[in-house]
């Protein structure tokens, strides 16, 4: 529903001054919805994916995963998190879509956007697993039973007003993605502790789903935005940047004969031109 109503809310909202170019990459992503719904699912259901969530996990205050804050939590701890799962993987939708293969990009967009929507809920980001509440899948239950009612269908505004002109200011693609998630994430943070945890009423969830829920909607929509004028502008937020993680996959799905038996090789030169070669 969350993805299916960005699109929605994005569209009504748009403004008649936006470039033919960010009209034309929405018609290409609504074209497309059905890979944007199967991505927003997929996260969920990843087979290759971190057994207990970890990375749907991020407290926008201490930067960690329950992997690192919670003190119950004796094995080794993961880096990921809600929140570099978002940049990861809209970045691997960018790279997709500037070479036009725009129905694997707008799958790995809805997986950006699942993680996304984790870290608005109240329980993501205040790092509150099923192990530490019952009430984190009890929560999840209770808006999922309700979401229709939830539904909103915009952000409020134009594109050419605040909300979303604000998120075209800083150029930073990393940073802005950041501290966009961040500021939604406190405010689920906020909203676990005062509506939603288990000592409240079934009241108080109502408004925790209420106010989340069309946050992360708004979130979406206003994500998608961005990602279109990315993508429309040709701009590549990795250039001159110092890069932490360097994400990389390797297809032969294009080659003739090539199996699960076959070798694959992985080299990277450095600025200062040394190599690193691996074998797979």
């Amino acid at each position: 529903m969350i993805v299916t109503q960005g699109v929605s809310i994005l569209e009504n909202d748009l403004s008649k001054n936006e470039p033919e170019s960010v009209r034309k990459n929405l018609e290409i992503l609504k074209e497309n919805m059905h890979e944007l719904q199967l991505g927003s699912t997929y996260p969920d259901y990843d087979k290759n994916a971190y057994d207990l969530y970890q990375d749907h996990f991020w407290d926008p205050d201490t930067d960690n995963n329950f992997s690192k804050d919670n003190s119950w939590y004796l094995a080794y701890s993961i880096p990921d998190t809600g929140e570099s799962q978002i940049r990861k993987f809209s970045a691997l939708a960018r790279y997709e879509w500037q070479r036009g293969n725009y129905k694997q990009a707008t799958f790995y967009l809805g997986e950006a956007m699942h993680y996304f929507g984790d870290i608005d809920t109240p329980y993501h980001p205040a790092n509150v697993t099923a192990v530490d509440s019952a009430g984190h899948v009890k929560f999840e239950t209770f808006a999922e039973e309700r979401k229709e009612q939830y539904k909103i269908n915009t952000a409020g505004c134009k594109t050419n007003e605040d909300f979303y002109a604000d998120i075209l200011k800083n150029k930073d693609f990393n940073a802005w993605s950041k501290e966009y998630a961040r500021g939604f994430a406190k405010t689920g943070k906020s909203i676990y502790y005062s509506h939603a945890s288990m000592s409240h009423s079934w009241d108080d969830w109502d408004y925790a789903a209420k106010v989340t829920l069309a946050n992360s909607q708004k979130g979406t929509a206003g994500y998608i935005y961005r990602f279109l004028h990315d993508v429309s502008e040709g701009n590549d937020p990795s250039v001159g940047k110092n890069v932490k993680e360097l994400v990389a996959y390797i297809s032969t799905s294009g080659e003739k004969d090539a199996g699960t038996d076959d070798y694959m090789y992985l080299g990277i030169k450095t600025k200062d031109g040394k190599t690193q070669e691996w074998e797979m």
